[in-house]
């Protein structure tokens, strides 16, 4: 996959999302999944659209495009999602709207943006607590995307932080990172006081709250402290 091309002063590159009408399941079995992404890729040539990043969720679809013009973008997705809508109910014998309103989108402004909303949307199903790492969804297309010329993993999870700045799934992420980096497991930590206070000074650099740390490895937040100390005391 070549390299993301650099975004222009029109701002070629949209954020879309479709969501079920009345936030409805309208992707709940694989099958409706996979004809839903058969078709963005079916129509991508006709509409001269570049499938960036996508990620298919149980009621909605986060898409990320680029494209030639704005008109080709409502051509593409009007298309897309009618299609879809006319497969859905004649499968479902049902009549009626599938898709809750029009699409919604928003251009990237530049590359910061662009790298948050790739983030975005490859960790929607960790942050929904689908799965733990946005590899193990089956439903986007991160494991093709994810190409060392122009993206590695630590960039997309730093990225996936800055956006989640207050949240547990910050919290989660920056433990896995502590774990991968000293080779050892959660249990190791929390069998080990000396690994303990090391992964709580840790969280701390990173501005981890004791109310979050607290949730997340679940221990009091009277031991959080009291290793915070311990480890401050400490020689180093």
């Amino acid at each position: 996959m070549p390299r993301l091309s650099r975004i222009s002063s029109e701002g070629n590159f949209f954020h879309v999302m479709s969501q079920g009408i009345n936030k409805n399941f309208i992707f709940k079995e694989e099958t409706e999944i996979k004809k839903y992404i058969y078709i963005m890729y079916d129509l991508k040539e006709e509409y001269h659209i570049e499938i960036i990043a996508y990620c298919i969720m149980s009621n909605h679809a986060h898409l990320l495009l680029k494209i030639n013009s704005i008109e080709e973008l409502s051509s593409y997705m009007h298309k897309l999602n009618a299609r879809f809508a006319q497969y859905y109910n004649k499968k479902n014998n049902r009549v009626g709207f599938v898709f809750r309103n029009r699409f919604k989108s928003e251009a990237i402004r530049d590359e910061e943006h662009l790298y948050n909303c790739i983030s975005y949307i490859f960790y929607n199903p960790v942050k929904a607590k689908i799965c733990k790492r946005p590899e193990e969804y089956k439903f986007s297309n991160y494991k093709t995307f994810k190409n060392k010329q122009y993206i590695t993993e630590n960039k997309l999870e730093n990225n996936f932080i800055e956006v989640y700045e207050n949240s547990d799934e910050k919290c989660e992420i920056i433990v896995r990172n502590f774990l991968k980096e000293k080779g050892i497991t959660i249990s190791n930590v929390m069998e080990d006081i000396d690994l303990t206070e090391k992964l709580v000074s840790y969280l701390h650099s990173h501005n981890i709250s004791l109310r979050c740390m607290e949730r997340v490895l679940k221990i009091s937040r009277r031991k959080i402290n009291d290793c915070y100390d311990n480890y401050l005391k400490s020689p180093k």
